[in-house]
């Protein structure tokens, strides 16, 4: 129940940003507030797919050396191996690296699904 929670308020709080980016973007260009809306969440839904299929193909070899040592670059997609050498992933880190893959494809599926219910262009029935 925590989790379905903690996913709620993140699938939220990324639409509200991205409804809110969106409002703006309308008022600054003049455009329909509903083309906005809705295109903003398309937007920003395919950019997190692709971000869950990056994070998703990534291999199993981590950069050598502690978090300290390999400084803030890097993190997320394994960028900087080839300085400091590799390292198999651990246990930990591919089932975090897992989790984070179906995250960024769910909340990309949830902005394109809120987008589609938005647009006034789409019929649902």
């Amino acid at each position: 129940m925590q989790a379905a929670r903690r996913i709620g308020l993140i699938v939220g709080g990324v639409i509200a940003v991205t409804l809110l980016g969106s409002l703006i973007a309308s008022l600054v260009v003049g455009t329909d507030l509903e083309r906005a809306v809705s295109t903003g969440l398309y937007i920003v839904g395919s950019f997190f797919l692709v971000l869950g299929f990056f994070s998703g193909v990534r291999g199993p070899a981590r950069p050598r050396g502690t978090e300290e040592e390999r400084g803030e670059s890097g993190h997320l997609f394994g960028v900087g191996i080839a300085g400091r050498g590799a390292r198999t992933a651990t246990a930990e880190e591919r089932k975090d690296a897992r989790g984070t893959t179906w995250l960024f494809i769910f909340l990309g599926a949830a902005l394109i699904v809120a987008g589609i219910v938005v647009d006034g262009r789409a019929s649902l029935v």
